[in-house]
């Protein structure tokens, strides 16, 4: 591969990485109060005040699933993303790097948390440092999963002596 192919996979990696990050440390300096937000969902959906009072009541129950839902998903897609960036440098994962995405993305988790008692309207929590590390457990989990499916693949590949 020539060296601007290389540079330019870096930058790819480096780019997705960075914005995901800025994108997560975006998101964690806003905040949108109920009513604020009931009222965007009643303006960009033109709902009456009977479907909106469902929609509260919808919410009420479900909002917890969704936003800490979420809060799982970017820290997924974070451990995706930083995995994704090493096994590019490296040529390869293995346990070792994985464990250390794993670490640097929980670290990041408790850095966003604690940059959110900063910001006005906004704390950090225990609950949430928790939530973002069983997404980075779960992505990291699937990471380790597959890289020891493809240890078992290439040993059976070698011992049989049989090419893919």
């Amino acid at each position: 591969m020539n060296i601007h192919k290389q540079r330019t996979q870096f930058f790819r990696y480096a780019i997705a990485v960075s914005l995901w990050v800025a994108f997560i440390f975006g998101t964690s300096c806003t905040v949108i109060r109920p009513l604020e937000f009931f009222e965007l969902i009643r303006s960009f959906t033109g709902a009456s005040r009977d479907s909106m009072e469902r929609f509260t009541l919808f919410w009420g129950i479900a909002w917890f699933g969704v936003v800490k839902g979420w809060h799982f998903t970017e820290f997924s897609i974070l451990t995706f993303l930083c995995a994704a960036a090493i096994k590019w440098l490296r040529g390869s994962l293995n346990t070792r790097s994985i464990a250390f995405v794993m670490i640097l993305c929980t670290l990041f988790a408790v850095s966003d948390e604690w940059h959110q008692t900063f910001v006005p309207d906004r704390y950090g929590s225990l609950q949430d440092v928790l939530i973002d590390s069983l997404g980075v457990f779960t992505a990291g989990s699937y990471l380790l999963l597959q890289n020891r499916r493809k240890k078992i693949d290439d040993q059976s590949t070698f011992r049989t002596g049989s090419i893919r």
